[in-house]
């Protein structure tokens, strides 16, 4: 009986199954990518509604009290920076160290008592802003509207947005 004698592996042998595994490599590689810029885009945008909703409820503490026409709310827009350590600041950071994305936030009151707050065609919404209130009681609701808008340089080019919305009463 003749023996074979064992052979060893081949060139091409070993260069296919590198090439086999790289392209697991380069696989395993595109899908964390793709999962970190994932979540970077969710944590930017949990850190807008948390910024509208603090915007929001400053503007219910602040509410109508003592105002019959609810003319103590007013549009207005302004610039906020949250920083990698989780500080949320209404001024850009100076040191050059410090990580913080830009947040633009607008704020914007429909209020059918106020001349000039109604969005073009002045719409009173579905229910209508000025029906009656609880029990029948005149008065007058007030639609709040608060979007709070970012760029993802290198990621996105439009602006991404987050966007809440609340009626009040006096």
């Amino acid at each position: 009986m003749k023996q074979r004698a064992s052979r060893g592996v081949t060139l091409l042998e070993v260069m296919a199954t590198m090439a086999v595994m790289l392209l697991g490599v380069a696989a395993a590689m595109t899908v964390v990518s793709q999962t970190s810029r994932s979540n970077r885009r969710t944590l930017t945008a949990n850190q807008a509604q948390l910024i509208a909703e603090r915007t929001l409820e400053n503007i219910l503490q602040r509410g109508c009290q003592g105002s019959p026409t609810c003319d103590t709310v007013r549009d207005q827009t302004f610039d906020v920076w949250q920083t990698a350590d989780g500080f949320l600041r209404h001024e850009a950071p100076t040191d050059p160290n410090i990580v913080a994305r830009q947040y633009t936030v607008d704020v914007d009151v429909d209020n059918p008592a106020v001349p000039g707050t109604m969005e073009a065609g002045g719409g009173l919404g579905e229910p209508s802003l000025n029906r009656s209130l609880v029990a029948g009681t005149p008065g007058t609701l007030v639609n709040v509207r608060v979007s709070v808008s970012w760029t993802e340089p290198g990621i996105r080019e439009d602006r991404q947005m987050v966007v809440m919305q609340t009626r009040m009463a006096p």
